[in-house]
């Protein structure tokens, strides 16, 4: 008898009707959950670093001068960098979070006497793990990994960010930089490289 009943026309049109409905829910689901992130991303990343082409209101390729300006630096790389073109600043002010995430320390790198790249370092699995999202959002996707070494880039129109992070401890490095101003960097450090060849 069930198995007449499961045969007959009427059970076989609600099966396909069930199925029907399964296949629009699933579809309705995938739509809020894409419309969702959409949201989330407009929300979170309204005006991005990548759109904006700035950190926390420092625009990459700004001079050093228009900078302090507004923006107290201090130097940590005066010492032992005479003559090298990459200057490494910190903010006597710095706010040491972004948003919920726990920030260890930011620093400011200025390539021949432009703001090119910032690195945020995080102390623990957790604070990483949120950078990490966060980078997500702002990137409009999931990061793709270097094959030698496992780090994860996320590149965007006109900054890529670049995340290594330890796997015992959590804590990571995170570096965002201009995409147009790492052109130059990888050339003067391609130019280095030989000079440096040439005397060994």
């Amino acid at each position: 008898m069930l198995m007449a009943l499961l045969k007959s026309p009427r059970f076989v049109l609600l099966e396909r009707w069930l199925g029907l409905l399964v296949f629009l829910m699933a579809a309705i689901g995938a739509a809020h959950a894409q419309d969702a992130l959409k949201k989330n991303t407009a929300l979170a990343g309204r005006s991005t670093m990548d759109q904006t082409h700035s950190f926390r209101g420092m625009v990459f390729g700004s001079s050093l001068e228009e900078v302090e300006k507004t923006i107290k630096l201090d130097s940590i790389s005066e010492e032992h960098a005479k003559g090298d073109p990459l200057k490494i600043y910190i903010r006597s002010d710095e706010k040491k979070s972004l948003g919920d995430v726990a920030i260890q320390e930011v620093a400011y790198y200025f390539f021949e006497g432009k703001f090119y790249a910032v690195v945020i370092a995080t102390m623990d699995y957790r604070q990483t793990e949120n950078l990490r999202k966060a980078l997500d959002i702002v990137y409009g996707g999931s990061p793709h990994r270097e094959k030698e070494s496992q780090n994860l880039v996320w590149n965007g129109k006109n900054t890529t960010a670049f995340m290594r992070s330890d796997r015992v401890t959590g804590e990571a490095r995170t570096m965002i930089s201009s995409n147009e101003l790492q052109k130059n960097y990888e050339r003067f450090s391609r130019e280095s490289a030989v000079k440096a060849a040439s005397e060994l």
